[in-house]
């Protein structure tokens, strides 16, 4: 799968998660947050984030799921999928073959990196 695609795939999971508006109060409290806050928030709620995102993709009903959650969580859940895009698809810029062509699947994968699941820092 072509990394644009996977890229598009990704963010059509994040729209069914999320409608939009909720993206966008997310993205504006990050920018409000800055970075040592982002990184804060991330740090603090990495165990839930990848709970919540285990959850979503075992029981593949992500249909409105982090509209649901408390601010806090749905704003680490937002972050972490916007940082973790931007490195997967610097890392696969070409795409990757054989990949699970479900989008919450690919969304799933975005979400928890190896980095995410290792112990806290």
């Amino acid at each position: 799968m072509k990394a644009q695609e996977i890229f598009e795939q990704s963010v059509r999971a994040m729209k069914t998660l999320l409608a939009k508006d909720g993206m966008m109060e997310s993205i504006r409290r990050a920018k409000e947050r800055g970075e040592e806050g982002n990184v804060k928030l991330l740090h603090e709620e990495r165990n839930n984030v990848n709970e919540l995102v285990r959850r979503i993709a075992l029981e593949n009903a992500p249909e409105k799921a982090l509209r649901s959650v408390r601010q806090e969580l749905r704003d680490a859940v937002v972050v972490r999928y916007l940082r973790n895009r931007e490195i997967f698809m610097k890392t696969f810029p070409d795409g990757i073959e054989g990949v699970d062509p479900d989008p919450v699947a690919i969304w799933a994968t975005i979400m928890i990196s190896p980095a995410d699941e290792g112990p806290a820092a």
